[in-house]
C-alpha cells in the first residue's frame, strides 16, 4: 500500500474512532441521567403474554385510526418491564414515533404543581390552611354566583361564607372550575379574557389570576369537588411564596434534580423535531391536525411558537414517558429518586391520603395531586386499593399501583378524542390483569 492510501487509511480510522467515541460517551452520559434498568416482565412477577396485549390495543388504535401514535411504558420495582412506541409522531410525514418523543401531558401537570406546594410547605413558606389571599390579596372576601344573563353574561353574586385556601386549591374544592368545561362559566371567562391552558399573547400568569379572582365562584370553597384552574393559581402561589418564576421554580426544584431534562412549559427549535403532532378525532377523514389557528389560544403550535410567557401549572407542561418515569418513580419511592430526595418521605406520605373526606371524585377519593383509589372505590380493570393517578385532556395517562410498586404510562396526543375510555381501560387492563399472582376481573 502507498503512502496515500496509508494516510487515508489512518484517516478514516480515526475519524470512526472519534464517531464510536462520541456515541459511547453520550450513550453513558443518557444512561447516567436515566437511572431505570430494563428487565424482564417474568422477573418481576408478570406475563409477557399478557402484556402483549398492550401491543395488540395500540396496533388496533393506529390501525383504526383513533390516534395517529402513543407511547407506553411500564416499571415495576424501579425496573422497566415494558417499553415501546406505535404509529406516528407526523402522520404526513411518515415520522415514526419514538419512545423518547415529547408530548404535551396537559393535567399530568398537575401532580408535579402540587409537588412544589408541598414543597414550599415544607420549607415553611406557606401552610395548607392559609388563606389564598394572603399571597393573592386580589381573591380577599371570594363572591358566589347566584345568576347569570345568557344575553350579556352580566351576572349576580353573594359573598362568600369563607375564604379560599391552599388546601382548597389542592383538592379542586374552591369553587373556582374550567371555562372549557363548564357552560355557565365559559361565558364569564369568556367575557374576561381568562386563559384556561395556554396562549399565543404575551399573557403573564400573574395577570391571568389577577383576572379571575375579580370572578365569583361557582360554589362555597370546600362544598363539592369542582375541577378547574385551582392548579393554575397555585402556579402563582408558588411565585409569591418562592419569589422566583414559576419555570424556573419547577426547573430548580423538581426537574433538575430528578434529571428531567425533556420537560418544560416552552421548547426551541431545537426540540421541535421531538414533539409530537397533535390530532384530532373527527368522521371522515378520522383523523386531522389539530389547526395552527394565530386566532385561538391553543394552538397546534403549542409549545413551539408565540410569546411563551404564561405558565399553566395545571396543563401547560410537556414531557417524556422517561422524564414523567422519573416523577412518579420519586413519588412512589416517597419522593427520592438515585439518591435525591426532593420532599421527605412524611410529607409526602401525609399528602397522598384522602383530603376530601366524604366528597367524590365517581367513586374515588382526591389526594394533594392525585385520585385515589379507597378499599369502596373503583376496582375495575385489576385494580388495586391505593393506586393514585391522573390524566390529561390531550389523551396521556399515568397511575402509580402503591401496593404492585408499579408506574404505567401511556402517552398520545388527541384533543378531542372519541375513543379515550377504551385506550386508556385497555392499557390499564392488560397491565393489571399480567400479574400472575392476580385473578382478572
Amino acid at each position: 500500500m502507498n503512502t496515500s492510501l496509508l494516510r487515508k487509511s489512518f484517516l478514516f480510522s480515526s475519524i470512526i474512532s472519534i464517531i464510536l467515541i462520541s456515541a459511547c460517551e453520550q450513550n453513558t452520559q443518557e444512561q447516567a441521567n436515566f437511572p431505570f434498568e430494563y428487565t424482564s416482565p417474568e422477573s418481576k412477577g408478570l406475563a409477557s403474554d399478557s402484556l402483549s396485549k398492550i401491543d395488540e390495543l395500540f396496533n388496533l388504535a393506529v390501525d383504526d385510526e383513533w390516534l395517529a401514535g402513543a407511547v407506553a411504558l411500564v416499571a415495576v420495582d424501579g425496573s422497566i418491564v415494558y417499553e415501546k412506541a406505535f404509529g406516528y409522531r407526523n402522520i404526513s410525514e411518515q415520522d415514526s414515533m419514538e419512545t423518547t418523543d415529547i408530548f404535551r401531558i396537559a393535567s399530568m401537570s398537575k401532580p408535579i404543581t402540587s409537588l412544589a406546594i408541598l414543597q414550599l410547605q415544607e420549607a415553611g413558606k406557606l401552610n395548607f390552611d392559609d388563606s389564598l389571599s394572603k399571597y393573592i390579596p386580589e381573591f380577599a372576601n371570594p363572591q358566589i354566583l347566584d345568576s347569570i344573563n345568557p344575553v350579556d353574561s352580566s351576572y349576580t353574586s353573594r359573598p362568600a361564607s369563607k375564604e379560599i385556601t391552599i388546601h382548597h386549591l389542592l383538592t379542586h374544592t374552591s369553587g373556582i372550575s374550567y371555562g372549557f368545561a363548564d357552560t355557565t362559566m365559559n361565558k364569564l371567562y369568556a367575557k374576561a379574557g381568562i386563559i384556561d391552558l395556554t396562549t399565543l399573547r404575551p399573557v403573564t400568569l400573574e395577570e391571568n389570576i389577577a383576572k379571575l379572582a375579580q370572578l365569583p365562584l361557582k360554589h362555597e370553597p370546600g362544598e363539592r369537588w369542582s375541577y378547574g384552574l385551582s392548579i393554575d393559581v397555585l402556579g402563582r402561589v408558588v411565585e409569591v411564596a418562592s419569589g422566583m418564576p414559576f419555570d424556573q421554580y419547577l426547573e430548580q426544584n423538581i426537574f433538575e434534580p430528578l434529571g428531567m431534562e425533556s420537560t418544560g412549559f416552552y421548547f426551541d427549535d431545537s426540540m421541535a423535531d421531538r414533539l409530537t403532532t397533535m390530532y384530532a378525532n373527527q368522521r371522515e377523514p378520522k383523523l386531522v391536525a389539530f389547526p395552527n389557528d394565530p386566532e385561538r389560544d391553543l394552538t397546534g403550535d403549542f409549545p413551539i411558537q408565540g410569546a411563551k410567557s404564561y405558565f399553566s401549572g395545571g396543563g401547560g407542561l410537556s414531557s417524556t414517558a422517561h422524564d414523567y418515569l422519573k416523577f412518579a418513580q420519586a413519588i412512589l419511592n416517597g419522593g427520592e429518586l438515585n439518591g435525591t430526595r426532593i420532599i421527605k418521605e412524611e410529607t409526602l406520605q401525609h399528602a397522598k391520603e384522602n383530603k376530601i373526606g366524604d366528597l367524590q371524585v365517581g367513586r374515588n377519593k382526591f389526594t394533594y395531586g392525585y385520585m385515589i383509589v379507597p378499599e369502596n372505590g373503583d376496582l375495575r380493570f385489576n385494580r388495586r386499593p391505593n393506586t393514585i393517578s391522573w390524566s390529561g385532556a390531550f389523551q396521556t395517562s399515568f397511575w402509580i399501583d402503591q401496593e404492585r410498586k408499579t408506574v404505567g404510562i401511556m402517552l398520545s396526543q388527541m384533543y378531542p378524542s372519541y375513543h379515550q375510555s377504551k385506550v386508556y381501560s385497555g392499557f390499564e387492563q392488560a397491565v393489571n390483569g399480567a400479574f400472575k399472582a392476580d385473578s382478572v376481573d
